[in-house]
């Protein structure tokens, strides 16, 4: 799998389409939301790990409007992604919907504090509803 970062959309997009950030190791994955979030208009930025969501974020000029987010990834996991993001006065309010395989418990969840939480494999009509909302 591949760690690097990809800022181009999919499919080409108007000037004022918004941008969406997907953070996710598995490239099934990150192909299957590109397609998606492009049919919906949106650019698509694209990231392996949190280490390189975040080399994304600072190179971009205009901030994506929401971040998908596995939890267990290389490098640098969605937990700890969350953890620094936070703590970025200039990426803190970008809200963060946490798709992930993972089984987890209620309290790990919680310590993402994300606005949203999806498990794998994932209804694409409910996600579409969820990323409307945030719109």
């Amino acid at each position: 799998m591949s760690n690097r970062a990809c800022m181009k959309p999919t499919t080409p997009a108007p000037d004022h389409a918004k941008s969406v950030l997907v953070v996710d190791d598995d490239e099934a994955v990150q192909a299957l939301l590109k397609h998606l979030l492009s049919r919906l208009g949106f650019n698509v930025l694209t990231a392996s790990n949190g280490k390189d969501a975040f080399a994304v974020l600072r190179t971009v000029h205009e901030l994506p409007v929401l971040i998908l987010l596995d939890l267990r990834m290389p490098v640098m996991d969605g937990w700890q992604f969350r953890k620094e993001q936070k703590n970025d006065p200039r990426l803190f309010k970008i809200p963060v919907v946490v798709i992930t395989s993972v089984q987890t418990v209620q309290d790990d969840v919680a310590s993402v504090d994300a606005a949203a939480f999806f498990k794998k494999p994932i209804r694409q009509d409910l996600l579409v509803k969820t990323i409307r909302r945030f719109l």
